[in-house]
């Protein structure tokens, strides 16, 4: 959750943020079912990167990187969108 604050992923889920902060801060805490299932309601696009750690722009799965750098890209044909 490197692209995405605490902050944003509680507003986004209802997920309370301190929750959040323990799962990208603390690797001794697993991520819940209920967490990804949350994740994926509030951010479709990511569901095969949260899943797999793969993106298929073409199927309009992305990750957080990819939409970051997407957004820096120059060029009509450069990056998803």
């Amino acid at each position: 959750m490197r692209h995405l604050t605490p902050s944003l992923v509680a507003k986004s889920t209802g997920i309370d943020k301190a929750r959040w902060g323990t799962v990208a801060h603390n690797q001794k805490v697993k991520v819940r079912l209920e967490d990804l299932d949350a994740l994926i309601g509030a951010f479709p696009e990511y569901e095969l990167w949260l899943w797999k750690g793969e993106v298929d722009p073409s199927e309009g799965q992305i990750s957080p990187a990819y939409a970051e750098a997407d957004l820096k890209l120059a060029g009509g044909e450069a990056g998803s969108r």
